[in-house]
């Protein structure tokens, strides 16, 4: 017969190997405290390939190149063999001051034949010792931690 501190022991066990616990661990990259428009400038790399320049040609008008950029929105898009492809548009901080930062990215001209909607939403978090921002998405379900990271 099993006792009760060996069951919770057991149970504590598989808790904690499961990543089932009371504590709601985050999901990619701490966020930001506060961040600017000012602060996202520059060229960005992320899995496969992918490079997402964000600049500003004057004014309020920011815009932004990507390449090998996600044809699909979702967890699919961390395959190696996901479809890629290059476009530009324009970008906006989407966070009010003291939220979670989000950028949104709208593509020009992409053609209607692609497979869906693109990677167009990205969160903002906390880089390293750089102090650079990190853009990610999370993917799929909340319960699988599946991040699409891009560094600067």
């Amino acid at each position: 017969m099993v006792t009760g501190p060996i069951v919770a022991m057991a149970l504590t066990a598989l808790f904690l190997a499961t990543g089932c616990s009371g504590d709601t661990a985050r999901c990619g990259p701490p966020p930001l405290d506060e961040v600017s428009q000012n602060d996202l400038y520059g060229t960005y790399t992320g899995p496969h390939g992918a490079h997402l320049a964000l600049t500003n040609i004057g004014g309020t008008t920011v815009t932004f190149t990507a390449r090998n950029w996600p044809a699909e929105n979702g967890v699919g898009i961390l395959r190696k063999d996901a479809e890629t492809f290059d476009g530009q548009g324009t970008w906006s901080l989407m966070s009010a001051p003291g939220e979670d930062g989000l950028i949104r990215l709208s593509f020009e001209d992409r053609e209607s034949v692609q497979p869906g909607p693109p990677l167009y939403q990205l969160a903002l978090g906390k880089g390293d010792v750089s102090g650079k921002p990190i853009l990610f998405a999370q993917l799929g379900d909340p319960d699988v931690c599946r991040v699409y990271e891009l560094k600067p």
